[in-house]
């Protein structure tokens, strides 16, 4: 029987395409794919608030909370910084953060985060953008 994996975020409801992954068995609580299972953790870390979740008060990088803020170098380090520690103090054992680039994205007012990580269990590298 091959390992299964908690769903992160948790959802349940009809297949659905999701942005840069194939279809998923959505409705099912639980994924198959450790690199999706990772990619969706790290998803959660980026866009968890610090001190959202009760019992882990410095769990996330509250990426949403940017939306709104000004752009400028000393805010993109301050996000580069935020994130790095974060995605370190979650996956530490599992995963080996490559290169972690914030900066602005192509449009105006976006900032675009780059993460290329790989899995300390085969060493594959793999690549997360997020626009915000």
């Amino acid at each position: 029987m091959s390992p299964r994996f908690i769903a992160d975020p948790f959802s349940l409801g009809p297949p659905l395409v999701r942005a840069g992954t194939g279809l998923r068995r959505e409705g099912l609580s639980e994924t198959g794919d450790f690199r999706t299972h990772v990619r969706d953790r790290i998803m959660a870390v980026l866009f968890t608030r610090p001190a959202e979740r009760v019992m882990r008060p410095r769990f996330g990088a509250g990426l949403d909370a940017q939306v709104f803020q000004n752009i400028s170098p000393l805010a993109l380090s301050a996000i580069e910084y935020r994130i790095r520690e974060s995605l370190e103090a979650v996956f530490g054992d599992e995963v080996l953060l490559e290169d972690l680039t914030v900066s602005e994205g192509e449009d105006q007012g976006s900032i675009l985060v780059t993460i290329d990580y790989a899995l300390k269990r085969d060493r594959a590298p793999e690549r997360l953008e997020v626009v915000l």
